[in-house]
């Protein structure tokens, strides 16, 4: 019989500004001692993806796939590499306590299947699921029409 071991990853999310409808903010990782910025919502979900994968939680699937380039002895190698937590932070924070940090809303990776992440998003002690980055930034995009809208 096959049991199923169960992961999560809880991470602190900030939205500091959604000009032209790109957001920026922050994003604490409970197993990081300094937050990362984002400068888009892409950045913030690749920078999900890295936390995740460098603390080694599981991909159901495996690996994913890369572009690859063939080199003259038959071989192949990615064009792309993952980029280091230091190459995120720069020298703008400091900050070594995660109590420091007040997010906006936390998000809780369950599962990463099918080239995605599924979990909980938890703000104002209200709990929605989603099922796929694609939901979750769908999510993202509407508390931020709302929150940044004229007027507010």
């Amino acid at each position: 019989m096959d049991h199923a071991v169960f992961y999560s990853e809880p991470m602190v999310l900030r939205f500091d500004s959604y000009e032209n409808r790109i957001a920026k903010g922050k994003i604490q990782a409970v197993c990081y001692r300094t937050p990362f910025q984002f400068d888009s919502m892409d950045h913030l979900f690749m920078i999900m993806d890295d936390v995740l994968d460098s603390i080694h939680f599981p991909r159901r699937e495996g690996n994913l796939r890369h572009l690859e380039v063939s080199r003259r002895n038959g071989g192949k190698k990615s064009i792309f590499r993952r980029i280091s937590q230091d190459e995120y932070i720069g020298n703008e924070w400091k900050s070594t306590d995660i109590s420091g940090f007040h997010g906006q809303m936390t998000i809780v990776v369950n599962r990463r299947e099918h080239s995605s992440m599924q979990g909980m998003l938890v703000m104002n002690g209200e709990r929605t699921n989603f099922r796929s980055a694609l939901e979750l930034m769908h999510m993202f995009h509407e508390y931020l029409d709302n929150r940044f809208a004229l007027g507010r």
